[in-house]
C-alpha cells in the first residue's frame, strides 16, 4: 500500500499539465525570430552606412563671384495641403559669393527646395492645421572690391644721361627733355634736347637749344610752343628760347630783365608776363623776399602761391600770393615747417599739398601740409613713410598724388601715394632705379614717365620708367 502510493505520486508529478512556453516548437520559433531581428538590424546598418553613405557625401559646391546676392527659397510642395501657405525661407548671402549646395537629410516629401533633398519617403496626411515654416531673412549686403595693381615698367633709355633737366608734355603727347648736366659726376652742362614717343617707347634727338643750361624752366605755352628760361650755363642766364614742335627747331626770344637759376615759371591764362606775340617780358612787382629752391603753384582762381625756399642756406617758412589781375603780391600765413627743395601739388579740391624738402635745422623732411585758398591757412596732414627732398610729385587721374624718389638715406627708389580723401599715405611698388634731381611727367594715357636723375651707384642716369595705376572693380 505504501509502495503504491509512492508510485501514484510520481506519476502524478511526471504527467502533470505542461506550460505552453515549455514546448519545443515555441522555443524554436522564438530563436528564429531573434535571429531574424538581428539580421534585420545588421541589414539596416549595412544599408545606412554602406549604401546611403555615398549619397550623403555627394555635395556639389560652386563658388562664383557675382555682383548680386544669391537667394535660396524653401516652399511647401503640393503634397502638403494647408489652410494657409507658409512663407518661404529666404537666405541672402553677400554678393561676393554664390553657393549652390545639394542638401542631404532624411527625406520627407514635405519641403521642396531649389536644392535636392533625399530621405526615407513618408506620406504626409492632409491637415487643416496651418503649418508655418521658419523664415529667416539675412540682411542683404553689397560689397564692391576694387583691386589696384601698381606697377613700374622700364621703357627706352634717353640718348644722354642727365640730371637738373626739364621735361614737358607736348600737345601731340610726346615728351620734350631739355638741357641739364650730362655725363659723369660734375658733368658738362648740355644744350641737347630729345623727344619721347609714348606709342613706341623710343627717344629721338631733336634740335639743340642755343644755350647750354641746367636749373632752368620749361613751360608749355597756350600756342603749343615751349618756352625755356634762365638757368646756369656759361654763368647765370637771363636768356630765353622757344621750341617749335612742328619744325623741331629753337629760336631765341626776348631776354628776361634779370638772370636767374633754380627759379620758377608759371603759365597764366592771360598770357602775362611773357608775351609770345611780341617776344617781350614785362616786369611785375617784387616779392618781399628773394629765394631759391621754392615752389610756385597756379591756383584754381588763377592766383600764384609761392611756398618757402631759402637764401644763403637759411630755409624760409613764408608764403606769398600773386594776383595777376592787380599785379600785386600779398603775404599769407606761413607754412608750419621751413623748407626748400620740396614739392607742391594743386589737388582737385583746390588745396595745395606741400611735401618733404630740406630744413636747415632738421635735415630732410617727411611731413606734409595743406594750404586752403578759401581760408588762407595751413594744416598738417599725414606724414610720408620716408624723408625726402629733390623728389617729384604728380597728380594722377584718380586724384591721388604720386611722390617718387628723392634724396633721403641716399638716392631713393621708393614711391608713395597720397589720398586726399583720407589724408594718408600708402607705399607703392619701387622704381627700378633710385634717383633724385629727376623729372616726372603725367602722360595723356594717365601713366607717369620718370626720366634721368642722379643715383648713388651709377652717377647720372639715362634710364626712364613708366608708372601705371590699374583699377579693377
Amino acid at each position: 500500500m505504501h509502495t503504491n502510493q509512492v508510485y501514484s505520486e510520481l506519476v502524478t508529478v511526471n504527467n502533470g499539465p505542461h506550460k505552453w512556453w515549455h514546448r519545443r516548437w515555441v522555443k524554436i520559433i522564438g530563436i528564429f525570430i531573434i535571429l531574424l531581428i538581428v539580421f534585420a538590424v545588421i541589414l539596416a546598418l549595412v544599408l545606412n552606412f554602406v549604401v546611403f553613405a555615398p549619397k550623403k557625401s555627394e555635395t556639389n559646391t560652386t563658388v562664383t563671384a557675382l555682383s548680386s546676392p544669391i537667394t535660396t527659397t524653401i516652399s511647401t510642395p503640393p503634397s502638403l495641403s494647408t489652410t494657409s501657405s507658409p512663407p518661404p525661407t529666404i537666405i541672402s548671402t553677400p554678393p561676393s559669393l554664390s553657393t549652390t549646395t545639394p542638401v542631404v537629410a532624411p527625406t520627407t516629401n514635405v519641403l521642396e527646395t531649389t536644392t535636392p533633398v533625399v530621405a526615407p519617403t513618408t506620406n504626409v496626411l492632409e491637415t487643416t492645421t496651418p503649418v508655418v515654416a521658419p523664415t529667416t531673412t539675412l540682411p542683404q549686403t553689397t560689397a564692391t572690391t576694387t583691386t589696384q595693381q601698381l606697377e613700374w615698367s622700364v621703357t627706352g633709355n634717353m640718348n644722354n644721361a642727365r640730371n637738373w633737366h626739364t621735361s614737358s608734355v607736348l600737345p601731340n603727347g610726346k615728351v620734350l627733355v631739355t638741357g641739364g648736366e650730362i655725363g659723369e659726376w660734375n658733368g658738362n652742362v648740355s644744350n641737347s634736347a630729345e623727344l619721347f614717343d609714348l606709342s613706341t617707347g623710343i627717344w629721338t634727338t631733336t634740335g639743340n637749344m642755343t644755350n647750354a643750361r641746367e636749373w632752368h624752366t620749361a613751360s608749355v605755352l597756350l600756342n603749343g610752343k615751349i618756352l625755356v628760361t634762365g638757368g646756369y650755363g656759361n654763368g647765370y642766364l637771363n636768356s630765353a628760347e622757344l621750341y617749335d614742335l612742328s619744325t623741331g627747331t629753337w629760336t631765341t626770344t626776348g631776354n628776361m630783365t634779370n638772370a636767374r637759376q633754380w627759379h620758377t615759371a608759371s603759365v597764366l591764362s592771360n598770357g602775362k608776363l611773357y608775351d609770345p606775340s611780341s617776344s617781350t617780358w614785362t616786369t611785375t612787382s617784387n616779392m618781399n623776399n628773394e629765394r631759391v629752391g621754392h615752389t610756385a603753384s597756379v591756383l584754381l582762381n588763377e592766383k600764384v602761391l609761392v611756398i618757402a625756399g631759402s637764401i644763403e642756406g637759411r630755409t624760409y617758412n613764408s608764403a606769398k600770393l600773386y594776383d595777376p589781375s592787380t599785379d600785386t603780391w600779398t603775404t599769407v600765413n606761413n607754412i608750419t615747417s621751413p623748407r626748400e627743395r620740396h614739392s607742391a601739388s594743386v589737388l582737385s579740391n583746390g588745396k595745395v599739398l606741400a611735401t618733404g624738402g630740406w630744413n636747415d635745422n632738421i635735415g630732410t623732411l617727411n611731413n606734409a601740409e595743406l594750404y586752403d585758398p578759401s581760408t588762407g591757412t595751413w594744416t598738417t596732414t599725414g606724414n610720408m613713410s620716408n624723408t625726402r627732398d629733390l623728389h617729384t610729385a604728380s597728380v594722377l587721374s584718380n586724384g591721388k598724388i604720386l611722390v617718387t624718389g628723392g634724396l633721403g638715406d641716399g638716392s631713393l627708389n621708393n614711391a608713395e601715394l597720397y589720398d586726399p580723401s583720407t589724408g594718408t599715405w600708402t607705399t607703392t611698388s619701387d622704381m627700378i632705379d633710385g634717383r633724385y634731381i629727376h623729372t616726372a611727367s603725367v602722360l595723356s594715357n594717365g601713366k607717369v614717365l620718370v626720366t634721368g636723375g642722379r643715383n648713388d651707384t651709377v652717377s647720372y642716369l639715362n634710364s626712364a620708367e613708366l608708372y601705371s595705376l590699374f583699377e579693377t572693380s
